[in-house]
């Protein structure tokens, strides 16, 4: 541990001050700070600061219900204004499952064989070209195809009641 009296300030490196406040842990689990912690040169290194996890209930977007925050999965790098972790999404770990099971199952039931679109190709749905990932669409236990991450976002926000009735209205194709 550094001890400021037998060790003034301007003799610390930034290798030192960034390893004692990893042992201290002060750093998140973000994938990319251990990455950065072990390359050699430290210099340009920011460090962004997080009061963490919020304290207060939200909404998950999909059941409406308050919870604490503990029911939902937050993002390790991305701080929201008032200085806290941000949800990953505004869904609640409950919610989250019962999604990824439907979708499971949706492709399952899948008699079509969809190919997943390559970089580069065209969203089905908006007709942009989409250099991301491509994210699997379904509405309950019927598999749409693939869709870019905008338009998975836009499906997602559950309270925009536009894309819901065009998510409904495509099911029924």
């Amino acid at each position: 541990m550094l001890s400021w009296t037998d060790n003034p300030m301007e003799d610390v490196t930034d290798s030192d001050l960034f390893n004692e406040l990893g042992n201290r842990g002060f750093f998140t689990n973000a994938k990319s700070t251990q990455q950065i912690l072990n390359e050699e040169n430290k210099s340009g290194i920011k460090v962004i600061l997080t009061r963490g996890v919020p304290h207060k209930e939200a909404e998950c977007s999909r059941c409406r219900k308050m919870l604490p925050p503990d029911m939902f999965s937050y993002y390790q790098a991305r701080v929201s204004k008032n200085g806290y972790l941000q949800r990953s999404n505004a869904v609640c770990t409950d919610c989250a499952k019962e999604g990824e099971e439907e979708k499971n199952q949706a492709i399952k039931n899948s008699s079509e064989v969809y190919e997943k679109p390559n970089s580069g190709d065209i969203c089905s749905h908006c007709e942009r070209e989409w250099t991301g990932n491509w994210h699997r669409h379904h509405q309950g236990d019927k598999f749409l195809g693939y869709i870019c991450g905008l338009c998975n976002m836009s499906f997602h926000d559950h309270r925009n009641t536009d894309v819901m009735e065009k998510r409904e209205k495509d099911a029924g194709k």
